[in-house]
C-alpha cells in the first residue's frame, strides 16, 4: 500500500481507494506523455498507431474504474461522515469520474479518443493550408459525438450543459449566458471610449513598428527561458518546448511541460503565451506534495486554472514593472531602439483582432462570447458545422467590426475543437474575471504593484500567496468552496473596474 501523510489521508477505506487508484494514475500518466509527444515531437505519420493506442488505453482505464470492488469502495466512502476535506475531495472527484464512465459506452469512448487524436493532425494541416473543408468532416463528427455524449450524460435544459460541466463542475449555459449579459455592455462602452479617444490612432501608429519588427527565434527562445528561470528557478521540474498551439500538461509536482510558439514578428505573442502557460504550470507545481498520485493532485477547476494563467499573463506579464525588468532583452530580441513606455503601450494596446490569443484585455471576451454562442448553437441543433465560416464571420463583424479573410484566422485558429473540447472556452472569460479578484486580494495591479525588489520578489509577494490560498489545496475544493474558503464571491464588477481604471489612464479619457 502507498504511504500517505496520515493527517491528510487516514481513513482505511480511503487508503484502500488510493492504493487501487495508483493503477489509474499510471495509465493517465502514460496517456498524458503520449498526448504531449503527439503535439511536440511525434512524426506526423505516427498518428494512426498513436490514436489507436490512446483509444485502447482509454477503454482499459474505463474498465479499471468500473471494477466492482473499486466502485463498492467509493460507494462506501461516500456514506462516511468523519472524513477530512481532502478525503471528501477524493470521493467527490471519483464519483464524478465513475458517473462519466458508467454512462459512456466503452466503444464510444475508444472511438472518440481515436477520432480526436486523428483530428488534431488534420486540423493542423487544414490550418496550415487555410482550408476549412479539410477539417469540416472531422469537426462535424466531433460535434456529433459531443452531442451524443451529452445525451449519455444527461442534462436538464440544454445538452450543452452536460459538456460545460465536464470542464467546470456545476457550470451551465444558464450561468454563462447571464455572465456574458452582465459584462457585454460595460465592455462595449469601454471599447467605444478607447476607440474614440484622441490617443487611439496615435497609439496604433506608435506600436506598429514593434508589431512588425522581426525577431530571431533563437534569441526569443533564450528570452522565454530566461523569464521562466526568473519566475521559477528550477528547470529540473519543468521544461519548455514548441507546439502549434501553446499548452501545459503536468505529470506531477516535479514534471510539468510547457509549450509556446514562435512567429517571425510580434514578439509579445510568444512571450505572453509563455507567461500564460507558466501560470498553469505554477498551479500544478505548488500543489501539496502529499497529493501526488491521488485524484486531488494538481489544479482544481478550469476556471481557477485559467484565473492563474490569465493572472500571470495580464497582471504580471503586461505590467510596467515586468516590462522594465526585461526591457534590455526586448531590445536585443528585436534589434530596435525602444522606449519603455512604447513597449508598455505595445503590450497593452486595445484593438479588435482576428485571433483570440492576440486579443487585448477588453476585446478578449467578445471572442469567447462568439465561441460560446457557436458551440451552444451547434450542440442544440440550431447551427451546422458546414456553415461555420459564414457564421463566424457574421459574429466577428457583430462583436468586433472585423472579418477574417482566411480560415486560419477564423474557425481554424484554436486547437480545442480538434481535441474534442466543446464547452471549454467560457472558462477563459470566467477565469480572467476571477484573476482580477486575486490581483485585488494580493494587492497586485497596475497602480499597486511594488517595484521589483530582486529575484525573490515574485516568490515572496505572489507565488507564496497563491500557494497558501489556492495551490496547496490541489483539487480538494470546488470553485465555489475555494472562494468561500478565501471569503470571496465571484464578482465580475472587480475586473470591469480594473479595466476602466487601467485603460482610461493609458488612453487618457
Amino acid at each position: 500500500m502507498i504511504k500517505y501523510v496520515m493527517t491528510v489521508f487516514k481513513n482505511p477505506t480511503i487508503l484502500k481507494i488510493l492504493d487501487y487508484y495508483k493503477n489509474l494514475w499510471a495509465l493517465s500518466y502514460v496517456s498524458g506523455i503520449a498526448h504531449w509527444d503527439l503535439e511536440t515531437y511525434m512524426p506526423t505519420k505516427g498518428i494512426t498507431n498513436r490514436g489507436q493506442a490512446l483509444g485502447r488505453i482509454a477503454t482499459i482505464r474505463q474498465k479499471m474504474f468500473l471494477n466492482k470492488d473499486f466502485v463498492r469502495l467509493v460507494s462506501t466512502a461516500n456514506g462516511l461522515q468523519q472524513l477530512t476535506d481532502q478525503e471528501r475531495g477524493v470521493v467527490r472527484l471519483l464519483k464524478r469520474s465513475l458517473d462519466f464512465y458508467q454512462k459512456i459506452p466503452s466503444n464510444f469512448l475508444e472511438k472518440f479518443e481515436n477520432l480526436t487524436n486523428t483530428a488534431t493532425v488534420v486540423w493542423r494541416e487544414a490550418k496550415n493550408n487555410n482550408n476549412f473543408k479539410l477539417f469540416e468532416k472531422d469537426l462535424t463528427k466531433i460535434f456529433d459525438m459531443n452531442r451524443q455524449m451529452a445525451e449519455y450524460l444527461g442534462y436538464k435544459d440544454s445538452p450543452y450543459d452536460a459538456l460545460l460541466d465536464l470542464f467546470e463542475e456545476g457550470l451551465t449555459s444558464n450561468k454563462v449566458g447571464p455572465f456574458f449579459d452582465e459584462i457585454r455592455k460595460p465592455l462595449k462602452s469601454l471599447l467605444s471610449k478607447i476607440i474614440s479617444s484622441g490617443k487611439y490612432q496615435a497609439q496604433d501608429e506608435r506600436v506598429r513598428p514593434l508589431q512588425l519588427a522581426k525577431y530571431d527565434k533563437q534569441k526569443m527562445q533564450e528570452l522565454n527561458n530566461k523569464i521562466l528561470k526568473y519566475l521559477w528557478n528550477d528547470f529540473d521540474r519543468f521544461r519548455l518546448d514548441v507546439s502549434s498551439h501553446p499548452f501545459t500538461t503536468s505529470f506531477g509536482n516535479n514534471d510539468t511541460r510547457i509549450t509556446t510558439w514562435y512567429h517571425k514578428s510580434d514578439f509579445a505573442r510568444s512571450l505572453l503565451a509563455t507567461v500564460h502557460e507558466f501560470g498553469h504550470a505554477l498551479y500544478d507545481m505548488q500543489s501539496a506534495d502529499e497529493f501526488e498520485m491521488t485524484p486531488i493532485a494538481g489544479g482544481s477547476s478550469l476556471v481557477i486554472h485559467e484565473s492563474q494563467s490569465r493572472f500571470w499573463e495580464n497582471h504580471i506579464g503586461k505590467s510596467e514593472q515586468f516590462i522594465s525588468k526585461f526591457f534590455p532583452d526586448f531590445q536585443k530580441v528585436t534589434g530596435v531602439e525602444l522606449q519603455v513606455d512604447e513597449v508598455y503601450n505595445y503590450f497593452n494596446q486595445v484593438k479588435p483582432s482576428l485571433l483570440r490569443v492576440e486579443a487585448d484585455e477588453v476585446t478578449y471576451h467578445f471572442h469567447i462570447m462568439l465561441r460560446f454562442e457557436i458551440e451552444k448553437g451547434i450542440i442544440d441543433g440550431k447551427l451546422k458545422v458546414k456553415d461555420l465560416p459564414e457564421i463566424w464571420n457574421s459574429k466577428m463583424k457583430k462583436y468586433l467590426g472585423i472579418v477574417p479573410k482566411k480560415a486560419s484566422d477564423g474557425p481554424l485558429q484554436d486547437i480545442h475543437w480538434s481535441g474534442g473540447s466543446v464547452g471549454y472556452f467560457p472558462t477563459y472569460s470566467l477565469g480572467t474575471f476571477l484573476s482580477a479578484q486575486w490581483a485585488e486580494a494580493i494587492k497586485v495591479g497596475p497602480s499597486k504593484l511594488n517595484p521589483y525588489k530582486g529575484p525573490t520578489f515574485l516568490e515572496t509577494e505572489t507565488k507564496t500567496w497563491f500557494r497558501g490560498h489556492i495551490h496547496k489545496f490541489g483539487s480538494t475544493y470546488t470553485l465555489e468552496n475555494l472562494l468561500k474558503k478565501n471569503k470571496m464571491k465571484f464578482d465580475p464588477a472587480v475586473n470591469i473596474k480594473y479595466l476602466q481604471k487601467k485603460y482610461s489612464k493609458i488612453y487618457n479619457f
